[in-house]
C-alpha cells in the first residue's frame, strides 16, 4: 500500500521552506518555482497549487508549482510558468489529478519549461498527452552570460556592444538604484506609447510594487539619471543562489540616444560578480519581434540557448482555442 501511495501525485502541504529544500535538489529551477512568485501571483487572484510525485524506489521525484484562475461552468486555467520539476517518466496521470484536486470538469493547463531542450523531455511529454501550443506566450530561445570577470566580459562584448558602452561612460547619465516602483511603470509605459508594446510585455505600478515586496532584498534594480535627473532607464534582477534572473527592462528615447541600457547592465554585470553570482539568465529573446534586443542580448558575449518550451493540455477543444487567440492579442 505504501508504494502505492508513493507513486501517486499529491498535494504538497509541507512549509515553504521545506519546498524550498526540495528545490535545491535541481538546478534547473528558476525563481518562479520559488514561494516569492507565489506570493506575487496571489496578489493578482491566482491560487497557488503545488504537487509532487515520488517513484516507488523514492529515489526519483517530479514536482510543479502552478497557479491557478477558476472561471464559471468547472472551468479553470492552470498556468505552470516554472516548468514541471526532476524525473519526466513520472508525469503519467498529472493533468487528471489536477483536474481532480481542483474538482473541475474542463481544464486547461500550460507550461513553460526554463531548461535547455532535450529531445528525451519532449518524448516524454508527447508520450503524456501534452502538445505545443498554437501560439506560445514567449519565445523558446534564452541568453546565457557566465560572469567570470569583468575582464573576461570585456573581451566578449561584440565591436558594437563596446562602442555603445563606451559612448554611454562619455555620455551626462549616473547609475543610481531605484526604490519607486512607479518610476519602473512609468517607463514601460512610455515604452507602450512610443514603441506599440503589447500588454503582456509591460508591468503595471501595482505589478513592480507586488514583485518589489515579495523579492525584497533580493531585488536588484537600477537606474540610469540623466543631467535633469530623471530616469530614461532601468533593469532589475532578482538575485537567486548564485544566479542573476532578468525581470524588468525599459529605455525611453533618451536612454536609447545616451546608450543608458548598456551601461545599466555593465553596472549589474559589476554587482553580480560582487556579490559572488556566476550565471546570468538574461531571459527570452525574439529575433523575429525585437531583433534590436536580441543583437543587444547577444552582444554582452551571453549563449544562446534553445529551452524545451511551451506545452499545453487540455480536455476542451473550445478552452484550447479561446487560449490561443487570447495568447495572440495579449
Amino acid at each position: 500500500m505504501g508504494s502505492k501511495e508513493n507513486n501517486q501525485w499529491r498535494v504538497f502541504k509541507g512549509s515553504n521552506e521545506q519546498w524550498l529544500e526540495i528545490l535545491k535538489k535541481y538546478p534547473e529551477v528558476t525563481y518562479l518555482s520559488d514561494n516569492e512568485w507565489a506570493n506575487h501571483l496571489n496578489n493578482f487572484g491566482w491560487k497557488s497549487l503545488r504537487i509532487i510525485k515520488a517513484n516507488q524506489k523514492k529515489d526519483s521525484e517530479t514536482l510543479l508549482q502552478g497557479f491557478v484562475k477558476f472561471f464559471p461552468f468547472s472551468t479553470a486555467f492552470v498556468w505552470i510558468p516554472g516548468g514541471i520539476i526532476g524525473n519526466y517518466e513520472n508525469l503519467n496521470g498529472l493533468q487528471q489529478e489536477i483536474r481532480k484536486i481542483l474538482k473541475i470538469r474542463f481544464c486547461i493547463i500550460r507550461v513553460r519549461f526554463p531548461q535547455k531542450y532535450n529531445i528525451s523531455y519532449e518524448i516524454e511529454l508527447l508520450k503524456n498527452n501534452w502538445v505545443r501550443p498554437i501560439v506560445a506566450l514567449s519565445s523558446n530561445l534564452k541568453v546565457f552570460l557566465k560572469l567570470n570577470s569583468i575582464q573576461m566580459l570585456k573581451g566578449n562584448f561584440s565591436r558594437s556592444w563596446f562602442r555603445s558602452l563606451k559612448k554611454s561612460c562619455k555620455s551626462d547619465i549616473k547609475i543610481i538604484e531605484i526604490k519607486s516602483p512607479n518610476i519602473i511603470s512609468g517607463l514601460y509605459k512610455e515604452m507602450q506609447n512610443n514603441k506599440g508594446l503589447r500588454q503582456k510585455d509591460i508591468y503595471s505600478g501595482k505589478q513592480c510594487k507586488s514583485i518589489m515586496d515579495a523579492f525584497g532584498k533580493n531585488l536588484l534594480i537600477f537606474g540610469a539619471q540623466d543631467k535633469f535627473n530623471k530616469i530614461c532607464s532601468i533593469r532589475a534582477v532578482i538575485i537567486r543562489g548564485n544566479k542573476l534572473n532578468d525581470i524588468f527592462a525599459a529605455t525611453n528615447n533618451l536612454g536609447r540616444l545616451y546608450f543608458a541600457s548598456h551601461l545599466i547592465l555593465y553596472k549589474v554585470f559589476e554587482k553580480g560578480i560582487d556579490l559572488g553570482c556566476i550565471e546570468y539568465d538574461l531571459s527570452n529573446v525574439e529575433p523575429e519581434r525585437s531583433l534590436g534586443v536580441y543583437n543587444f542580448k547577444k552582444g554582452t558575449g551571453g549563449e544562446i540557448i534553445q529551452t524545451l518550451g511551451e506545452f499545453e493540455w487540455t480536455n476542451s477543444i473550445a478552452l484550447k482555442l479561446l487560449l490561443n487567440l487570447y495568447c495572440r492579442f495579449k
